[in-house]
């Protein structure tokens, strides 16, 4: 991958992933609720901006075309190699999903429980939001990543719907895409695409953005074969894409967003278009450096940004529920006040700290558990061709 791409990605990453973190933080801990009819301090104004759930789905929005890009590009690019290619494909996608969604879901359970004996008083268990999330037939279920999909999520962890989704798209797209790969005979490939197409839609429910979020997954699978971008400038396909999110930030948003929900999607595809523009005019452009990218700490904070993702928001429940049990139900939502905003700051600190500890036994081991189950299964199905390349580094919601 172009260094100058690979260090795009990588601030794309843990600033998507903290903008998800900063939303749930402020859902949950500061009451903004008159910002639009009293006067505020700047930096309420600020926080305002930046917490609020455009951002915060934007922030999906740009890790579905980054796992298009990473992901259902590089099927794209092996299935016309001339070589077998899924068998090592499952394995890189598998072992980097599971490595982290099983002790994810381990650890949702124990904070959920924890809380739940000790903060019951609180009631933040009790929301209807979280009623009949629970169960074991659930926590099953999220093994399966079925959250969201065909079960509702597990305990507090919302967020996993986007892991989800993306496991599926992970599965469906290389089947769709195996007609293109003339080494495997006609039955597979036949077979293969029909399988796709009926997993597509099994999953693409009425209510669910799996059908939706597909389509911008593949924004970014598509891109990846693109011979030029739209816009060359890399300061200005920059600039456009900043311009279109304060844009869908301000105006995208309340009743308008509710009496026409299709201007969301239309936003939403704007912005997979432009993000996936700005990829490809980094790949193209001179690998020279691009100064905001030259920060060292991009790397260090990609490296944990799934973990990030995946844990963060029942630590985000724990913690409001603590609140809950110490200062009383109402606190949280009192008028934001300095104590809100820093109470805020801290948790979010705190889930930070968490996810990189936690990333040192998740993430970090992804090599050994690829190569674990690369020789659990030379064991039962032993390998035919020569495995290919390893695939590009995951996005923080891959």
């Amino acid at each position: 991958m172009p260094f100058l791409l690979s260090q795009l990605i990588e601030a794309a990453r843990w600033l998507g992933a903290l903008a998800v973190l900063l939303l749930h933080v402020n859902n949950m801990f500061v009451n903004q609720a008159d910002i639009m009819s009293a006067s505020h301090a700047a930096p309420a104004y600020v926080w305002w901006f930046f917490t609020g759930e455009g951002m915060g789905h934007q922030a999906v929005v740009g890790f579905f075309v980054l796992s298009g890009w990473l992901v259902g590009g590089g099927a794209l690019a092996r299935s016309v190699e001339g070589r077998p290619f899924l068998r090592e494909y499952l394995i890189h996608r598998v072992s980097r999903i599971y490595v982290v969604l099983i002790p994810t879901l381990f650890l949702t359970l124990v904070l959920d429980s924890v809380g739940r004996a000790s903060f019951a008083d609180s009631g933040v268990y009790d929301w209807p939001i979280f009623q009949g999330h629970f169960s074991a037939t659930l926590f099953f279920a999220g093994f399966l990543n079925l959250q969201s999909l065909v079960f509702p999520y597990f305990g507090t962890n919302g967020p996993l719907w986007s892991l989800a989704c993306e496991f599926w798209y992970y599965i469906a797209f290389p089947l769709l895409a195996l007609p293109f790969a003339r080494l495997y005979g006609i039955a597979p490939r036949a077979g293969g695409f029909a399988f796709g197409v009926a997993l597509v839609a099994a999953l693409s429910g009425p209510e669910s953005w799996f059908a939706f979020g597909f389509v911008v997954w593949a924004v970014g699978a598509f891109a990846t074969r693109a011979p030029r971008p739209l816009i060359r400038s890399r300061w200005f396909s920059l600039a456009l894409l900043a311009a279109a999110i304060v844009v869908i930030r301000l105006v995208v948003r309340g009743a308008l967003l509710a009496d026409h929900p299709w201007i969301g999607q239309a936003a939403d595809v704007t912005a997979a278009l432009l993000f996936a523009n700005l990829l490809i005019a980094f790949r193209d452009a001179p690998q020279e450096g691009f100064p905001p990218l030259r920060w060292r700490l991009h790397a260090p904070l990609a490296d944990f940004s799934f973990s990030l993702y995946a844990i963060h928001m029942p630590i985000v429940i724990f913690a409001r529920a603590g609140v809950g049990h110490f200062a009383g139900r109402d606190w949280a939502m009192q008028p934001a006040t300095g104590e809100n905003y820093a109470a805020a700051l801290a948790v979010a600190m705190a889930a930070l700290a968490s996810a990189y500890g936690f990333s040192r036994v998740t993430e970090a081991k992804t090599g050994a558990a690829r190569r674990a189950l690369r020789g659990l299964l030379d064991r039962f199905i032993p390998a035919t061709a020569a495995a290919e390349p390893a695939p590009e580094r995951m996005t923080a919601g891959s």
